[in-house]
């Protein structure tokens, strides 16, 4: 079994991989955890420098989630994507072929605009994942 974890860092994807784990881990799932950094909106060195370190934090929040994966004697695979947050993690999901894609939902901070609606990362990836379950946890 493969579940896809998206994990940003955050208490909320702590929380959701935690209990992926103790829904699933007797099954011994090889785990793929997933973050994803937006790249800067312009090419200032200010903005590059921001971003470099934005990396640089999500990514040993990355490792270290790896790390309390592998310590509990799951198989993981940790992937640090660069990019549209949508577009990668459905392109993650594309590659690797998940049995199941774990996220968790929060209202969006100007999320993703379509029209007059705004739409979380969340919402797009259960309307555009048909080759999985998606679970979506709180």
């Amino acid at each position: 079994m493969k579940i896809l974890v998206c994990h940003d860092g955050s208490e909320k994807a702590q929380s959701a991989l935690d209990k992926s784990i103790a829904l699933f881990g007797h099954l011994k799932p090889q785990l793929i955890l997933v973050t994803v950094v937006e790249e800067p909106l312009d090419a200032s060195s200010h903005d590059e420098e921001a971003f470099d370190e934005w990396r640089a934090k999500r990514e040993e929040e990355l490792r270290k989630a790896a790390e309390r994966v592998t310590e509990l004697g799951l198989d993981v695979d940790a992937i640090l994507a660069i990019g549209d947050p949508r577009k990668m993690l459905v392109e993650a999901v594309r590659k690797r072929m998940p049995d199941i894609l774990v996220i968790t939902s929060r209202p969006p901070k100007g999320g993703v605009r379509f029209g007059n609606v705004t739409v979380s990362i969340s919402d797009y990836l259960i309307h555009h994942i048909d080759t999985c379950p998606v679970l979506v946890m709180q």
